[in-house]
């Protein structure tokens, strides 16, 4: 075999190594990405489990869960490659966050109006004259 061919063929094992390499990369990405997804569940699948008759007697919690803002500390050649994925990542995440927003909003609003409630009966509470007791 020349040389001039023999460096071809080991730069081409180079690139395709590189390729994998940044394949796993990736591919490892996705994964630890979609156990982290996977995680933030699990503390409310266990309190769904675990409720008990007094967390029924509650009402109902309002949650407002923020969006995960996407990897982009991954190599280069990765961020170049997927990088029309990466993008259409960042439009969701930055749908959801208006989304997120308003959540908070409405949950703002719930709460000034469960407040104004509160001391409008602790007004109440304040003008009702105490008690007559009886004295023994």
């Amino acid at each position: 075999m020349e040389p001039q061919s023999e460096t071809q063929t080991l730069r081409k094992a180079q690139e395709i190594l590189a390729y994998l390499q940044v394949s796993i990369a990736l591919a490892r990405s996705r994964e630890a990405h979609q156990m982290r997804r996977r995680a933030k569940f699990l503390p409310a699948i266990i309190a769904a489990v675990f409720m008990n008759t007094a967390a029924h007697a509650q009402p109902e919690v309002i949650r407002c869960l923020p969006p995960e803002v996407p990897v982009t500390n991954l190599p280069e050649a990765v961020l170049l490659e997927y990088r029309a994925e990466i993008a259409a990542e960042f439009e969701a995440y930055f749908a959801a966050v208006s989304t997120h927003i308003a959540c908070l909003d409405t949950e703002r609003s719930r709460a000034l109006s469960e407040a104004h409630m509160a001391t409008e009966a602790y007004s109440t509470f304040l003008n009702i004259p105490p008690a007559q007791k009886d004295l023994p």
